[in-house]
């Protein structure tokens, strides 16, 4: 209960300058420099009366209407009113909902948990923590053995590293080379898991994914992945409320939007690909930029595995109704849980979506209180 009580009260409150801070920092260097490129914006005073409509409405700083462009003449102050606020949602809403995200948030846990449920995900090979290493089974593996190192990794040639807590936006993914317990980076230069875990903490290897060809269309350098919200609804179970598509925009491997890459909405029921993919620098793409595919010819044919994988996980976190999971396909067409994020982007969500305030806004609280 304590842990819920800081999580609801104390640290959205401690974390609340800091919030404003960045909000003011993105909106001064991204959205303000687009709003005034923009020639179809509305009379300047209709904006100051839109903006005062939604500060009343929200109480907060609405820093989301020149982050999602309401102030375009195609937007009315209805259409504007049901886009969610970036401080409601983080500061009010997901704190009050997801009790606890300890389980969730620490990556190890997560997979142990989603594996022992048999619920697919990329194979787990090796832990570290504070210069110990383990296998999968949790027996250490000598530091100074890259035999040992090349047995606990189960000889499998390419493999995956990242933080095990405490990051977002794919800081600290790497994909590396393993040569008979050698382990290399992308560049052909030694990798230390030593200066690894100095600088990120505890870490998890797991194998690389080789993905579905269909998805490796759009950008073969990248894992595209697919974040779907779920929602665990105490009396209906769990429920897929939205579903996208991501991919990187350039040659990197990892496909975050904060890194650059792109997301595009996808229909949670057919897997139509909606026409256009947005960035986080309000950028649109009908067109992926590394393969010249048209989203809007696009359909998925693995959908449907993709969201009985997050409907089959999210059952397992009922102290974290709401999750946004980051799900890969891979050449089998077996739909894997790559991890689960208890704060999942809202910018991404309601850029492809429109206003989000009917799924994601004060009925999670309601919902929450019923149960």
């Amino acid at each position: 209960m304590l842990d819920e009580f800081f999580r609801a009260w104390i640290g959205p409150k401690v974390t609340a300058p800091l919030w404003v801070a960045h909000q003011v920092e993105n909106t001064v260097k991204t959205y303000l420099p687009m709003y005034r490129q923009t020639a179809d914006r509305k009379p300047i005073s209709q904006i100051g009366f839109e903006l005062a409509a939604l500060t009343a409405q929200w109480r907060c700083l609405p820093f989301h209407y020149f982050r999602y462009e309401l102030y375009r003449t195609g937007v009315d102050l209805t259409s504007a009113a049901a886009y969610v606020p970036d401080t409601v949602f983080y500061s009010r809403l997901l704190p009050a909902v997801n009790r606890s995200a300890l389980l969730l948030d620490d990556k190890i846990a997560c997979k142990r948990i989603l594996g022992d449920a048999g619920v697919p995900q990329p194979l787990l090979l090796m832990t570290g923590e504070q210069g110990s290493w383990f296998d999968r089974a949790g027996r250490p593996v000598p530091a100074d053995s890259p035999a040992a190192l090349d047995t606990a990794l189960g000889g499998i040639a390419e493999v995956v590293i990242k933080p095990a807590r405490h990051t977002s936006g794919g800081a600290g993914v790497l994909v590396l080379d393993n040569e008979g317990g050698e382990l290399l980076q992308q560049d052909g230069t030694p990798f230390s898991l030593a200066r690894y875990g100095a600088k990120w903490g505890g870490w998890l290897i797991e194998a690389f994914v080789h993905q579905h060809d269909e998805l490796a269309a759009f950008n073969p350098y990248s894992l595209n992945t697919f974040r779907v919200i779920t929602r665990l609804h105490p009396l209906d179970g769990p429920q897929v409320l939205h579903c996208l598509f991501k991919s990187s925009t350039t040659t990197d491997a990892v496909d975050n939007a904060c890194n650059g890459g792109l997301y595009v909405r996808v229909d949670a029921t057919t897997g139509r690909v909606d026409d256009t993919a947005h960035t986080t620098a309000l950028t649109r793409y009908s067109h992926h930029p590394i393969s010249g595919l048209a989203f809007a010819d696009q359909k998925i044919s693995t959908i449907r595995q993709v969201i009985e994988a997050a409907e089959r996980a999210a059952v397992h976190f009922p102290r974290t109704p709401v999750i946004g999971w980051d799900i890969a396909v891979d050449n089998d067409a077996q739909a894997l849980i790559v991890e689960g994020n208890s704060s999942p982007s809202l910018m991404n969500l309601q850029r492809t979506h429109g206003g989000l305030a009917g799924t994601l806004g004060r009925s999670l609280i309601t919902d929450h209180r019923r149960s």
